[in-house]
């Protein structure tokens, strides 16, 4: 008796193997959006969760805070009376860097600081405070500052991405001390976040 060796894979295998390998791709896929989407939650909320803290600590202890928002991280600032100083020894207001799938838009007092496609970003200090001299790094100042008396500088700052499915958090606060965070949001933070009337009616 003469036995065959198999010369391949039957049409059946052919197409159960792309099944599988079409459902392993489809739950990776999900698996990153799900965990992507869980980070942008964490971090807007956490950054608000800090802003809110921030003012009740303006508040209670007579501080004036700053908040300088990068496209890469965020710092608190304290005002010593004459220049703004990061905030150092504290667990809470400590420098903060973000995920690197996230975009950063900021306005403040009605000027986009950065979050466009062109480069003509604008930003509200027309000099930048060098609290040192000689040739030591200088301290860029804050762009968002709470004060003792409870008032703010009007500001948004939305995360998000604008790839697949553009989603975004938008946090805002007035110059009365009113905040706020929504999201998360369907759409361009590009397009969408722009220096109109801060809260929805």
């Amino acid at each position: 008796m003469i036995r065959r060796n198999a010369a391949g894979f039957s049409l059946i295998e052919i197409l159960i193997a792309l099944v599988i390998g079409a459902l392993l791709v489809s739950f990776s896929v999900q698996v990153f959006g799900d965990k992507r989407k869980d980070e942008l939650e964490k971090q807007s909320q956490r950054l608000y969760a800090l802003l809110r803290q921030a003012q009740d600590e303006s508040l209670l202890r007579s501080l004036d805070i700053g908040i300088r928002i990068d496209e890469e991280f965020y710092q608190f600032y304290l005002y010593d009376g004459e220049e703004w100083l990061p905030l150092e020894g504290d667990k809470f207001f400590v420098k903060r860097e973000f995920p690197e799938f996230l975009e950063v838009k900021l306005v403040v007092d009605g000027n986009t600081l950065f979050g466009e496609d062109d480069e003509d970003n604008v930003d509200i200090f027309e000099e930048e405070v060098d609290i040192f001299e000689g040739d030591e790094p200088k301290i860029e100042p804050p762009q968002i500052y709470i004060l003792s008396s409870g008032e703010m500088n009007d500001f948004k700052v939305a995360l998000g991405w604008t790839d697949d499915e553009p989603t975004y958090y938008l946090i805002s606060g007035t110059m009365i001390g009113d905040m706020d965070i929504e999201g998360p949001l369907s759409g361009d933070l590009r397009i969408e976040v722009n220096d109109d009337a801060l809260f929805s009616e």
